[in-house]
């Protein structure tokens, strides 16, 4: 459980700094924090993934 936790708060955090590098470095492209949160879930899941073998 605490590594689901932990996933989601990790998860939100960098969608959130996503949001605000998108709009304030990118002119406006907060979609930016969805691809983030997307890549970081992502490097979640491989890695416990892998742990497991």
């Amino acid at each position: 459980m605490k590594k689901a936790i932990l996933a989601a708060v990790a998860t939100l955090g960098a969608g959130y700094l996503g949001t605000v590098v998108g709009h304030e470095l990118l002119g406006g492209f907060v979609e930016f924090g969805c691809l983030v949160a997307v890549a970081v879930m992502g490097a979640f899941i491989i890695y416990f993934n892998d742990k497991k073998k």
